[in-house]
């Protein structure tokens, strides 16, 4: 049979299917990324000869596949750094295709146990004509568009290097605006062999015909890091010996290559262990030797647990894949409402097991351990006893180090105060924080006071922009400097004073040498007037606007030139008390000046037009009754404890009929303020917050 296009395509594809799912024994310990290519590339034309009717190009001449109908280059790449190199006749084929189709394979090199795993996470067919460079064909196809000349073509081709004379450009720029070039997908830089990178064809790889993409769990796409024996022994160890947990089953979902499995087989004295694995490379790396271990090869959203019986006592620990990827899972299970894999996989095992002596132990992110406690006391589920003990994993693997390891007890009854204690997995005896949902003054061990409810006041998110090379300034020397340490000449009209949340460490701040471009007053303002309210502020905009260009977030998707979020007639008031969110502390500051100052994202805030109210909103803010109460109810190990969910649960009524004038003046002192606060200010504030029918 003859090798045609489409067959090729269906054959890469087979290929790669076939060889994800067996050992390369040859290629254990090979580093050497061309070797690995050659590897492959040989192998698949070997696996081509056995089927079809096809010609094998020889090195020399430059293209694997030379055959008139097939005429197509094999290149191998490495997922962690995409490219490869390739010879050239001359420059043009940067516009118009290197003249043979590309077949690219992308692999992702695994040796696990003496064993070496090619899991090939793309296979991509790419036509001739769109082999172009990427940027340099988007660009000449705009410019086609917009109706460029010859000279206009001609400087672009200049600006990139084209080493012809000026005729033979001139006639190239002919050709061009006569026949548009392709869109290409390649990214080319200049070489004695050209360099091609592939991580823009990756990334477009939906607007590409004959495409392969693995669906195999990806280390880094998932996050799916197998965890160090070291650790697995070690939470075993603990599970025996501090909490006294002794199954008679244990079950790992998601196992990997089964260090958990291996860990517990020497610590319990279980009669049956099982791994279930979705990834037939890692579930052919678990070691065979563990007694009494079941290996079963299946989707866990889609296991049946029909090995379940009410007379045995479970364990099921593991370290599921944790990526926050909504559309993978939904596609790749089902699944509806899923933001975090593991969290989805700890639901379903509480689930399942919720009526049976189970322990559960999950290495998790801190953020999801508190989102299953949550889900726990909202759906009344029955458990013994909770714990979250914190641990710095990215210290000894590549995980992320906001994690913890997740103990539930499953049980008859439950706990009547919703508290989960915190503490440091090297230390578990002592307790860090308490984590409380559902807040009740009647129940909480710590006797708050409770101030819970609704701030009457709304707290606002700083100023976003995501371009602070450009927009953020500060004054050097009489002289304003940009992030990029380049001199800016503007008007001081869209100038305003900034300050970030690293900054916010006294109560009361009116001066700051940074400052912000603010181009609107609210959300989505056209935002040409400053060409002539502030020409000079326009013209620095525009020279920079690529970095505008390049923001990520999709906020700025059909907006006006240098927009900006997180903007509206609040951040123009004179007074904010504002917190940064990321600190670990709740002290809040008082900033103003004469000109409103701004507050980056980083930090939340209150806004007044009265010095008074803000000023008593401060004192009422870094009482130690509000502290104690942040510091109950936020996330201390989170990256940004203080949030807005948490900062509007603060009830400023309920905290005025608690704090007298006496203790105001005495937050005063503590924070080292003037005497300031007079009893008639008290009062005025006290009645427009405190309502007596509360």
């Amino acid at each position: 049979m003859k090798l045609t296009i489409s067959k090729l395509i269906e054959e890469a594809r087979a290929f790669c299917k076939n060889e994800s799912a067996i050992n390369h024994e040859q290629l254990v310990g090979i580093t050497d990324g061309k070797a690995v290519g050659t590897y492959i590339e040989h192998r698949f034309k070997e696996y081509l000869k056995n089927k079809y009717e096809v010609t094998i190009g020889s090195s020399a001449k430059g293209v694997d596949l030379p055959d008139d109908n097939i005429n197509t280059d094999i290149k191998v790449t490495s997922a962690t750094k995409p490219q490869s190199s390739s010879p050239f006749k001359n420059f043009e084929q940067q516009i118009y295709g290197l003249g043979y189709n590309l077949l690219i394979f992308v692999y992702k090199k695994n040796d696990i146990n003496e064993k070496c795993y090619l899991g090939f996470k793309h296979c991509i067919f790419l036509e001739s004509e769109k082999s172009g460079d990427y940027g340099l064909t988007k660009v000449l196809r705009k410019m086609i568009e917009l109706g460029a000349n010859e000279t206009d073509i001609i400087e672009i081709l200049k600006d990139k290097n084209f080493p012809n004379d000026y005729q033979s450009l001139k006639t190239l720029a002919k050709k061009i605006i006569s026949n548009p070039p392709k869109q290409g997908y390649l990214t080319i830089s200049n070489a004695f062999q050209w360099r091609l990178q592939y991580n823009q064809i990756i990334k477009l790889k939906d607007e590409i015909d004959g495409v392969y993409t693995n669906t195999n769990y990806n280390e880094k796409e998932l996050e799916d890091y197998q965890t160090p024996l070291s650790i697995t022994e070690e939470i075993c160890a603990y599970l025996k010996n501090n909490l006294k947990i002794n199954p008679t089953v244990i079950i790992e979902p998601t196992c990997g290559i089964g260090n958990f499995l291996r860990s517990a087989s020497k610590v319990f004295e279980s009669k049956e262990l099982y791994g279930i694995e979705i990834d037939a490379e890692k579930i052919n790396a678990v070691d065979r030797s563990i007694p009494n271990l079941n290996l079963i090869n299946e989707d866990i959203f889609k296991f049946k647990f029909d090995m379940i019986n009410e007379n045995e006592s479970y364990l099921i620990i593991g370290n599921p894949p944790r990526k926050n990827n909504t559309n993978f899972i939904n596609n790749l299970h089902g699944k509806t409402n899923c933001f975090n894999m593991s969290e989805q996989i700890i639901l379903k095992i509480i689930e399942i097991f919720k009526n049976t002596k189970t322990t559960i132990a999950f290495l998790c992110k801190t953020t999801v351990a508190r989102n299953i406690f949550k889900r726990l006391i909202k759906n009344k589920i029955p458990y013994n006893f909770i714990k979250q003990l914190t641990f710095n994993f990215s210290k000894i693997s590549k995980m992320n180090k906001n994690s913890c390891l997740l103990i539930i007890q499953l049980g008859e009854k439950q706990l009547p105060n919703n508290i989960c204690e915190v503490s440091e997995f090297s230390n578990p005896d002592k307790i860090l924080h308490k984590i409380c949902f559902e807040y009740d003054s009647n129940s909480n061990n710590d006797k708050l006071i409770d101030i819970d409810g609704k701030c009457e006041i709304d707290w606002k998110l700083g100023v976003k922009h995501d371009c602070a090379k450009i927009m953020e300034l500060t004054c050097k020397n009489n002289q304003l400097m940009n992030n990029l340490d380049e001199k800016v000449n503007i008007e001081t009209i869209l100038l305003y004073p900034l300050l970030k949340g690293g900054d916010l460490k006294k109560p009361l701040i009116n001066e700051t040498s940074k400052y912000i471009i603010i181009t609107q007053k609210k959300i989505k303002q056209d935002t040409t007037y400053i060409k002539t309210k502030a020409p000079k502020t326009w013209e620095y905009l525009n020279n920079n606007k690529t970095y505008f260009d390049n923001r990520k977030s999709k906020m700025y998707k059909r907006t006006p030139a240098f927009s900006i979020s997180d903007i509206g007639d609040y951040a123009f008031k004179k007074y904010k008390v504002g917190i940064s969110g990321f600190n670990k502390e709740p002290n809040f500051t008082l900033v103003y000046n004469e000109k409103p100052v701004m507050l980056d994202n980083s930090c939340y805030y209150l806004s007044f037009d009265d010095f008074d109210e803000a000023y008593i909103t401060l004192l009422i803010l870094n009482s130690q009754l509000v502290k104690k109460f942040l510091k109950n109810i936020a996330f201390l190990d989170s990256k940004r404890p203080f949030s807005k969910a948490i900062l509007k649960r603060i009830n400023i009524g309920k905290c005025l009929k608690i704090l007298s004038f006496a203790d105001l003046k005495k937050i005063e002192k503590e924070l080292n303020l003037n005497d300031y606060i007079m009893p008639k200010k008290f009062l005025k504030y006290k009645n427009k917050y405190c309502k007596t029918n509360d």
